[in-house]
């Protein structure tokens, strides 16, 4: 069978060209890359179109599929009759593991039980459609469908344009509407949200997190979420008595076995204790529901046409796909290195999911190819008939504008968990911390090439140092400290080792995948502008190939992403608590990396001339040497550099700046009583630095031995400080986020 594209599409197929189409493939495999920020799997733009006729045919046998499936699930959880049949596979069903007994008996709220069925179709050479798998128990592809069309209609904008198609944004619209609507509770708004897996690989989590984000619904995690006395809550970020806010439906994106450790069992997740209870108790509706997975019994499909006549009393439209009947062909680009448009088989996903009105199917979805080819993954346009308009308005007996009162009740979700607290803190941690690496080594490099060509005493002095103070304040030991810095091929690999090796707690390297992994937990929460500047940020880190520019350049190209980055995040980042813990997370990071520099660079006493290169580096590296020069018109010496990172409150890299702002955000987070475990160690270090005097504390220790490498008290006091900070940190953590995220799973722990 041959499927033809609508004519316009077809034109604008041709007007491409080879190379066009080949630019649009390579253009949209970046933007997905960007957007997901993960590896881009192959995007092919030839979208597989089907016609207003193949799309009825299509969905309404997809509806009847999952009403068959709502129907069957409604009856093994419930009374079991069809298990005394002769149709039912029995036998297979009840040694299934899939069947979670302690899941019989829970009550559904709406018409329905489930919510959402991701089924994988094809179509045969003689036209039929078949069906090769269901995914129930963990649905799939929303968020995939929408990014993909996302991608491919702005790397094709004239292709996309001249197709009359369905599009994914009102079924989205419909589909909110009705969750909110089923999660209604004694007349309130209903709260939902969105349980997703910590764990899953980068392409999953964007699946699921841009679901949560089109539903409206925050994403949670098993340890944001405590049952107890039949109700499920969250725990929320803010004050330890709070009794969390109750959650009226969990629309869970993880596998049922791993929800509920006391009636399912252990779980490698840990589970919320009592879910299934507060289930039963009718307090939490849980989509899709519990033991779902059991509809994904291979013996279960095979049986479902004689099921679907017994049960529904119909026929089944979309039979089980036979094993020797391959796809029919439909047309792609070449990605192997052919020009030419081929014929190549390919299945695809698409999503049937709950209504106020029943099942609806989205109007898209995702095509992979099915041969010995490398995989690809089409976009799948559903074409509006030609004798159709698209109407500009509701349909009748639907308002364009909701009534007043069932719009108050859909309200925006308040709350913060502590989970996505703790996300926040770390974000503007690793921010921080990606920045201040790639700006330590990058005056480091400029700074030790120009001491390299100089064989002064003062010059050697100098670049170990500042070599040396890379290793103290990234906290990658031994590092140069156990290095002969003359030989210049060791000094070599271990830089690249800081730039490139992810697998070492503080490089440069493993920084950013920390910053990258910590923002894909944010995906409801973070504008889409910051995908494409996290992914050329992880691009820029090097990952065992060789990059043929100058490291310097390569550092300049991360410190821009990172100022990128932080304009995009204090764009569009509301002014709420998430914001004040970003920030306090920034200021911590940039405090204690400013007080590690600062031990390491001048801790000791040296020459006058190696003092002099040093303190030029650590104003580089602060951005303070402007202000320094409007400040004492002199060169920079170490007693005046430390004076104005100490007490400059307009300077944005100065300690008195960091404790500024510290003590704003501090004095925003909700409280009902001062807390001293916040307020001591925020005071202890005010009142430390407060006491500082540069010259007295860069003035060589009684008894020092005379000459260079006189320690000083700097030191000590540097570590005191660092302590007080610590404390803070941890009391921070302790009183906002739940206790296993205390410390960072992905980097250095410095509280």
């Amino acid at each position: 069978m041959t499927i033809t594209h609508p004519q316009a599409l077809a034109e604008e197929l041709t007007a491409l060209g080879p190379t066009g189409r080949r630019r649009a493939a390579a253009s949209a495999a970046t933007m997905f890359a960007a957007d997901v920020s993960a590896p881009s799997p192959a995007l092919d733009p030839v979208p597989v179109v089907l016609d207003a006729e193949s799309w009825a045919e299509l969905s309404a046998g997809l509806v009847q599929r999952v009403r068959l499936l709502d129907a069957l699930y409604a009856d093994l959880y419930g009374p079991r009759t069809v298990l005394d049949t002769e149709v039912a596979p029995a036998a297979e069903l009840l040694a299934d593991l899939a069947y979670l007994r302690p899941a019989v008996g829970i009550p559904a709220r709406g018409a329905h039980h489930l919510f959402a069925v991701s089924t994988t179709v094809s179509r045969t050479a003689e036209g039929a459609w078949v069906v090769h798998e269901d995914a129930v128990d963990v649905p799939r592809g929303a968020g995939l469908t929408l990014e993909l069309r996302r991608v491919l209609s702005r790397s094709a904008p004239s292709l996309y344009r001249s197709t009359e198609m369905r599009r994914l944004h009102p079924f989205f619209d419909t589909l909110r509407t009705s969750v909110h609507q089923r999660t209604r509770a004694d007349g309130r708004a209903g709260r939902p949200v969105v349980l997703l897996d910590d764990a899953e690989e980068p392409l999953s989590a964007f699946d699921h997190s841009w679901l949560a984000n089109l539903l409206g619904a925050p994403t949670v995690s098993v340890g944001d979420l405590r049952a107890g006395a039949g109700a499920v809550t969250l725990r929320l970020s803010g004050l330890a008595s709070a009794p969390g806010e109750p959650v009226d439906a969990v629309l869970r994106l993880v596998p049922s076995p791993l929800l509920d450790p006391l009636d399912l069992g252990p779980t490698p997740l840990g589970g919320v204790t009592g879910l299934v209870e507060a289930a039963r108790c009718g307090d939490v509706e849980i989509l899709n529901p519990l033991g779902t997975g059991l509809l994904e019994n291979p013996a279960l499909r095979a049986a479902l046409p004689d099921l679907c006549r017994q049960m529904l009393h119909e026929d089944l439209q979309l039979r089980p796909a036979p094993a020797d009947v391959a796809p029919a062909l439909w047309p792609s680009l070449d990605l192997s290195g052919g020009e030419e448009l081929t014929g190549r088989p390919v299945t695809l996903s698409l999503l049937v999911m709950g209504t106020e009105d029943g099942f609806e199917v989205l109007p898209g979805g995702i095509a992979r190819t099915a041969d010995e080819g490398p995989e690809a993954l089409k976009d799948v346009w559903v074409a509006v008939p030609d004798t159709s308009a698209v109407p500009d308005e509701e349909p009748t007996g639907r308002p364009a504008v909701e009534p007043a009162s069932r719009r108050a009740s859909v309200s925006a979700y308040p709350t913060m968990t502590r989970s996505v607290g703790s996300d926040l803190f770390w974000f503007g941690r690793y921010l921080e911390r990606v920045d201040s690496t790639a700006r330590l080594l990058r005056t480091v490099l400029d700074t030790s090439n120009d001491l390299d060509a100089e064989h002064s005493r003062s010059a050697r002095t100098a670049r170990t140092v500042l070599l040396r103070a890379v290793t103290e304040v990234t906290t990658t030991y031994p590092g140069f400290l156990d290095l002969d810095l003359r030989d210049g091929e060791a000094v070599r690999l271990e830089i690249e080792s800081l730039l490139g090796d992810v697998g070492r707690p503080g490089s440069l390297a493993q920084s950013a995948a920390a910053l990258a992994h910590t923002t894909r937990t944010l995906r409801d929460l973070i504008s889409d502008d910051v995908w494409p500047v996290i992914t050329r940020m992880r691009l820029q880190v090097r990952g065992g190939s060789v990059d043929p520019r100058p490291l310097e350049q390569w550092l300049t190209d991360i410190v821009d992403g990172c100022l990128t980055l932080s304009g995009a995040v204090a764009d569009a980042m509301p002014r709420d608590l998430g914001w004040d813990l970003t920030e306090i997370g920034r200021k911590i990071e940039r405090t204690m990396s400013l007080l590690a520099l600062l031990r390491a660079a001048l801790g000791h006493r040296r020459g006058r001339a190696a003092e002099e290169r040093i303190a030029n580096a650590v104003a580089l590296i602060t951005e303070s040497g402007a202000s320094y020069r409007r400040s004492f018109h002199a060169a920079v010496q170490p007693e005046l550099l430390v004076e104005l990172l100490l007490s400059d409150t307009t300077l944005p890299r100065s300690l008195a700046f960091q404790l500024d702002r510290l003590g704003q955000a501090l004095d925003r987070l909700p409280e009902t009583a001062p807390s001293p475990e916040l307020r001591a160690p925020m005071s202890a270090l005010r009142t430390r630095l407060a006491a500082w005097e540069p010259h007295e504390l860069l003035r060589p220790l009684p008894g020092a031995p005379a000459g260079e490498d006189a320690p000083t008290a700097l030191p000590a006091e540097i570590d005191a400080a660092t302590e007080s900070l610590r404390s803070f940190a941890t009391a921070l953590e302790d009183r906002f986020f739940r206790a296993s995220e205390s410390t960072s799973r992905w980097g250095v722990d410095d509280v």
